[in-house]
């Protein structure tokens, strides 16, 4: 079997420079991402060569996983699909009896936790595969994805895209016979300790943990019994989320768990018998590049009932997540893709224990759905329509959320431009101290959360910068956590100059002044003879009625008016 096993991966180093230039992809293109090549470009860019740690390790001969796709399937298709259709039954008698049931209507009636709205901060572990090589090409504005760097690797793009000689990049630094699954044996997480990292997180003043524990290509760091494509079959031979579960739990931090819905690629088996190719929700053929794009992964005859809903509840049961956090719904239909089932049976089964919250990507609505949605960026999924809470990714579904038709809601960014760590970011593409804290007070100011991107490099450790960053919203926190946690909305929410807040029981306001003024307008009115005191020191400060009687004006004092930082004021309402 050895011998076979070898000539079958020789094929395939053999055809990869053939299958990285052909044009017809066996995955969709990212949306806006165009990849057939303009001709007309006669010179690619010239993309940098990475540090020793992040390209190509000298005489490093990339393996293929021991078995090809028929193989796995020979082996342990059929039970797979055996346990997975009794899974899913199982998941469907729950919901039957339940509670909650699948469908929109339900997961509507489901509200927001208290306990979600009160934390405004969380961590998100964006790591993975992409984190060998860390890498998205420099953009002046908007975000960079890593994170895509495995689908992305294969195309130099059109010269009008940002990805522009992406696949230059990477035969320049990991060889043009370096296929997507030759990162998994460098996949190691040597330098991981999740007790150490979750107590960083918790000091810098976290509330819940997020970690990417199943991304796009289908690569779990979990022990899943539903595929070989894991951490403990694979790669640093851990149940990696296990390690941030009992973490988190020992540093009382609430624990989610990102999980794509969709996948680049994923091997089903037709009514024929013969293997073909689950894809971004659509049926395609098989393809010779799904050996080294999805191996490890176990064919089924039904993507959905047969690993994706049995999957996830596995999931839910062994490592009892406090959030779903759904992602890779994009231009599937939201009845197709099992988040509904997926949703109902957290719901169900957390009943009357605790409280739990799932995000808002669910796939594309009908048209009465989103009917409202017209013209606005993302018109047609489901953000920002059906959730706990809605989501926002580096502003993507910003013109959907208004913060006087209060929802809860999260904004999920890094503090650079990269989803993924990105060995490129420096001071110069990432955010200030000040600059981030003003982000962050805006967001809460305005009904958010802020689950801040955490970028691990592939061994686990966070980079410096970000580490910095991470310290120094801590030591913040510390001093003007009040007027951050627990706190709700109040107009005008957020101007350039303040960000507003308010206690629950709207006995006090905060502002959060992030442009300090010798004679400060504060939009707010406080109770007659009450005091304005700065948060931290307790200082009272000088204040007079704004004329008309709307809002106040306060006097700063130069302390004030020189902090490096915003600082928040303590105004009683009542």
């Amino acid at each position: 079997m050895k011998t076979a096993i070898n000539i079958f991966t020789a094929l395939f180093f053999l055809c990869s420079a053939l299958w990285a230039d052909d044009k017809k992809q066996s995955t969709p293109d990212a949306p806006g991402e165009k990849t057939v090549l303009d001709k007309a470009a006669k010179t690619m860019p010239n993309h940098p060569l990475a540090p020793p740690e992040f390209r190509r390790p000298a005489g490093y001969r990339p393996q293929l996983y021991k078995f090809n796709l028929k193989q796995i399937s020979e082996m342990f298709s059929a039970d797979t699909i055996r346990r997975g259709r009794a899974e899913y039954e199982r998941v469907l008698a729950v919901n039957r009896s339940g509670k909650w049931k699948a469908d929109g209507k339900s997961i509507d009636e489901h509200k927001c936790p208290e306990w979600f709205e009160d934390a405004k901060f969380g961590i998100f572990i964006d790591w993975g595969l992409w984190s060998v090589a860390s890498w998205a090409p420099k953009r002046l504005n908007g975000a960079m994805y890593p994170d895509w760097y495995e689908n992305r690797m294969y195309s130099d793009f059109d010269s009008k895209s940002p990805f522009w000689g992406y696949r230059s990049y990477h035969v320049k630094n990991w060889g043009a016979d370096f296929e997507r699954d030759h990162f998994i044996p460098l996949f190691k997480a040597e330098k991981f300790n999740a007790p150490e990292l979750m107590e960083t997180f918790k000091a810098a003043g976290a509330k819940y943990v997020v970690p990417f524990t199943k991304h796009h290509s289908g690569f779990c760091l979990w022990d899943c019994s539903y595929t070989l494509r894991d951490t403990v079959d694979m790669g640093p031979k851990r149940d990696l989320v296990k390690e941030i579960a009992d973490a988190c739990k020992e540093s009382g931090l609430k624990f989610g768990s990102y999980i794509s819905l969709t996948e680049w690629e994923y091997p089903v088996i037709g009514k024929d018998g013969k293997m073909r190719n689950f894809s971004w929700g659509k049926l395609r053929d098989y393809s010779p590049d799904m050996e080294y794009k999805a191996s490890g992964k176990i064919a089924v005859n039904d993507y959905v009932k047969e690993y994706l809903i049995p999957q996830t509840a596995e999931f839910i049961d062994k490592y009892s997540p406090d959030i779903l956090w759904f992602d890779g719904e994009w231009g599937v239909p939201a009845t197709e893709l099992g988040g509904y089932d997926l949703a109902a049976y957290f719901y169900n089964v957390n009943d009357g224990k605790k409280e739990v919250a799932v995000n808002d990507r669910y796939g594309e609505g009908t048209p009465e759905e989103i009917a409202w949605k017209a013209g606005k960026h993302l018109k047609k999924i489901l953000r920002a329509v059906r959730g706990d809470f809605f989501t926002d990714e580096f502003g993507d579904t910003a013109d959907s959320i208004d913060p006087a038709k209060y929802h809860p809601w999260e904004s999920c960014r890094g503090i650079s431009q990269s989803y993924g760590n990105n060995w490129q970011d420096d001071e110069s593409n990432v955010l200030s101290a000040k600059d981030f804290i003003s982000m962050f007070a805006d967001t809460v100011a305005r009904g958010g959360n802020l689950l801040l991107l955490v970028n691990l490099d592939a061994q686990g450790a966070i980079p410096e910068i970000q580490k910095r960053r991470l310290a120094d919203i801590g030591k913040w926190l510390e001093k003007y956590g009040e007027a951050i946690y627990s706190t709700r909305i109040i107009a005008p929410f957020a101007t350039k100059e303040v960000s507003y807040t308010q206690s629950k029981d709207d006995a006090f306001a905060y502002a959060i002044v992030k442009k300090p003024k010798g004679e400060l307008k504060i939009a707010l009115n406080p109770a007659e003879g009450s005091e304005i005191v700065e948060l931290e020191s307790g200082k009272k400060l000088a204040w007079k009625k704004s004329p008309g009687k709307n809002g106040a004006i306060v006097s700063m004092p130069d302390s004030l008016l020189k902090s490096d930082l915003p600082f928040a004021l303590k105004i009683r309402l009542k």
